[in-house]
């Protein structure tokens, strides 16, 4: 998991923004961030990950750019280089929603991800 773990964190954390696991954003973090989920599939199966990308504004633009930045990354897989092997994102369909809270928008984005490394590194 620790591998799977780190490869995430470099891959979202290159984006400009701060990058967190679901549910672990510090209290007084200011927007804009990024969250994601963190799951560890078996070797020969993908499992559902998804990122947030949070901003307080008024204007969509800026949260759908960042989107479209990090999904350019992903393109069609991206394979991310971790201890003992690889993971793969791949994108997922819808690929992206916006979600509107007030001035909070984020966008969705739905990906999948195979963790192809010996289990436990």
């Amino acid at each position: 998991m620790q591998s799977t773990a780190k490869a995430l964190y470099q891959f979202f954390s290159g984006f400009g923004l701060p990058a967190f696991t679901e549910n672990t954003v510090p209290d007084d973090q200011d927007l804009p961030y990024i969250t994601y989920s963190l799951v560890e599939p078996e070797w020969n199966a993908k499992a559902t990950l998804y990122a947030q990308v949070w901003y307080r504004t008024h204007n969509n633009a800026v949260v759908n750019a960042k989107a479209d930045e990090i999904t350019a990354a992903i393109g069609t897989g991206i394979i991310l280089p971790c201890d003992g092997g690889y993971c793969v994102l791949w994108p997922e369909t819808p690929l992206v929603q916006m979600i509107v809270d007030g001035d909070v928008r984020r966008a969705y984005i739905n990906l999948s991800v195979n963790a192809y490394h010996m289990p436990g590194v």
